[in-house]
């Protein structure tokens, strides 16, 4: 298996000017062609990115190459291998400056392996002919840098550390005054139950009909919102490469290896210069089998493969806090195993950052289910997509509403990310979590109208397991932010707290209730008591459930019908009738949820991939000359 490749060593041809930058004057010296690094140096100051790795990009010469010049341009000696260093420090701040003493090894002092502008100032007044010091490449540093505070990493990767646990985290569960009213609501419930069953059914049915209100109120103004005009294709407008800034893509996985090969083809059709790519597939330490196929793989320059240190909570932001703390990116992007990215995907949240305010902190792609027609159940779930990331998620940004933020595909400002703390290690659906804390600490989202094509599971039993994950997850997301309702209301504002209330537990509600409710209904239609309620309760309890049902019938049908006709996929519109069904295995999933909360409660019940049997390949997808620059003005084409 390969990688992505490279554009291949250019021919020595041109004039050589002066003035090459100092990262890459030195090679010069080191017997490296004038030509080659003149053409670097060029598309550097183009792209304003880095020389070296502008070259290394190039493919002129690999990271071990350029770093071995580098030593023999300060007359140090090389390391080949993974430094043994010393624990301690900022780890961020060790990894920026190249720069760490050792542990345990009698023959140097510091190991040096400096980017960008500690590149420069050690070429320019570094150490040279320390025989007490060596230089290796960024690669193997930062591994033994990773290894040597293995355990600290390990601490702040799980939220364990000091600033970890000053923050709310599903890791603690239920406030004492949660667990009280909890109790209190239950016991209330159950003697009510004992000695008026009837009535204690009619209370709390009007108890919940504002919260299936509020999602019902959310879902219908969402969709009737009108479609947003695609001005990025309609207008043939992309950024310039010397406006991009560098981009941290990360990916964690945990026995990926059926679709490894697909995905490191979809990051390498990603349309962004390479030498502003930070790519970080991230592995776990026991997971040998994804080490193995990773290490027979030729990967480009950009990709950087973490082995986040064991630990527990074993689930995905664990690794991804990992990425976030050594990623070199000011933009960050989160994508699954699976995932088959629009390769314009990152040049068109670029520019939506770059244009956007600053408390624009996060925008959602949209998921699409690429292979709907291997079975009923892929397309009733392209069909749930279709609604959800075509008409719902969209209408709710255009009213700078929160969304539950799906758990690829975002992509966020590098710097707000860390100020919130990255992702709750203990959340199992660690986005719906981190969406409501940006959400509070007074950040907006929105929406980026560019597809990322998914793999749905395409068995019963591997969609339950899924489904009931991401439920529990927003049982715990809705006990961790519940813990202090008036902060809550304080920081996010009435009707952000409303929209988190109704799509969180209004989704949870909705689906733990669905057999109750759905029997009910039966019965009163077919006793007629539905038209002749018993007393003043059952007469607002019935007039409530009618509108509830009304309004609930249009709210499930409509966004999926007009989410399935905007994503050119009419054919799904024949399933519409089953979506009660799919519902009611939804039901199913948010029981076992419930169990599971009590039971196994940072259980990541791990989804199987590369299992569908038609998924168009990655390779087929347009690149970057689908949208081409535009013309520049008359007057400057000079």
């Amino acid at each position: 298996m390969g990688g992505c490749g490279n554009d291949g060593r250019p021919a020595k041809a041109g004039p050589v000017p002066a003035g090459l930058p100092a990262e890459l004057a030195f090679l010069a010296r080191q017997g490296v062609a004038q030509s080659w690094l003149v053409q670097a140096a060029e598309r550097a100051a183009r792209h304003r990115s880095d020389p070296a790795r502008e070259a290394i990009a190039l493919g002129l010469f690999d990271e071990g190459d350029f770093y071995r010049a580098l030593a023999a341009e300060l007359d140090l000696p090389f390391l080949p291998e993974r430094p043994r260093l010393r624990a301690g420090g900022s780890y961020g701040a060790t990894l920026r400056q190249g720069i760490a003493p050792t542990a345990g090894d009698p023959r140097f002092g510091f190991i040096l392996a400096p980017e960008g502008p500690a590149l420069r100032r050690m070429l320019e007044a570094g150490p040279r002919g320390r025989g007490d010091i060596a230089v290796t490449t960024p690669r193997l540093f930062e591994a033994g840098l990773r290894a040597a505070n293995a355990s600290g990493i390990a601490q702040h990767a799980a939220g364990l550390d000091e600033a970890g646990l000053d923050r709310d985290s599903a890791r603690t569960g239920a406030s004492r005054g949660q667990i009280i009213a909890a109790g209190a609501g239950l016991a209330g419930t159950a003697l009510g139950g004992v000695f008026a069953p009837l009535e204690t059914f009619f209370a709390l049915a009007l108890l919940l009909c504002p919260v299936f209100l509020g999602l019902i109120m959310l879902r219908l103004a969402a969709t009737m919102e009108g479609e947003a005009p695609d001005l990025w294709r309609s207008h043939r407008w992309r950024l310039d490469d010397s406006r991009l800034p560098i981009y941290t893509v990360a990916v964690a996985m945990y026995r990926e290896e059926p679709v490894l090969q697909q995905l490191v083809t979809a990051l390498c059709a990603l349309d962004y210069p390479a030498a502003k790519l930070d790519i970080r597939l991230q592995i776990e330490a026991d997971d040998t089998g994804m080490q193995a196929a990773l290490a027979k793989m030729e990967l480009p320059a950009h990709f950087t493969v973490s082995v986040v240190p064991p630990g527990d909570p074993r689930t995905k932001p664990r690794a991804l806090n990992l990425a976030l703390l050594e990623a070199r990116g000011t933009l960050f992007t989160i994508f699954d195993a699976e995932d088959i990215p629009d390769p314009q995907q990152l040049r068109m949240a670029a520019a939506r950052f770059l244009s956007g305010p600053p408390e624009l902190a996060c925008l959602q792609a949209r998921l699409a289910i690429d292979h709907a027609g291997n079975g009923t159940l892929p397309a009733l779930f392209a069909l749930e997509y279709a609604g959800l990331f075509e008409v719902l998620n969209p209408g709710l940004l255009r009213f700078d509403l929160p969304i539950l933020l799906g758990g690829t595909s975002n992509h966020f400002r590098t710097e707000v990310l860390r100020k919130v703390g990255g992702w709750d290690a203990w959340n199992v659906t660690e986005d719906a979590d981190l969406a409501l804390r940006l959400a509070r600490a007074g950040y907006r989202m929105g929406d980026l109208p560019s597809n990322t094509r998914e793999e749905a599971p395409d068995n019963i039993p591997v969609w339950l397991r899924q489904r009931s994950r991401w439920i529990k997850g927003y049982m715990q997301t809705i006990v961790t932010h519940s813990r202090r309702p008036l902060s809550l209301l304080s920081e996010t504002g009435p009707a952000a707290t409303l929209s988190f209330l109704s799509l969180a537990l209004g989704t949870v509600v909705a689906a733990l209730g669905y057999p109750a409710f759905t029997i009910a209904t039966a019965v009163v239609c077919w006793n007629g008591s539905l038209f002749a309620p018993m007393s003043a309760m059952a007469t607002a309890t019935t007039i409530m459930a009618v509108v509830v049902g009304l309004f609930g019938c249009i709210t499930l049908f409509a966004p999926p019908a007009i989410g399935a006709v905007r994503r050119g996929s009419p054919e799904l519109l024949v399933l519409l009738p089953l979506l009660p069904l799919y519902y009611a295995l939804v039901s199913v999933a948010a029981w076992m949820a419930f169990y599971d909360y009590f039971n196994r409660r940072f259980a990541w019940n791990k989804t199987e991939h590369g299992l569908a049997r038609r998924r168009a390949p990655a390779d087929s997808l347009t690149n970057g000359a689908a949208i081409p620059l535009r013309p520049r003005p008359v007057s400057a084409r000079y």
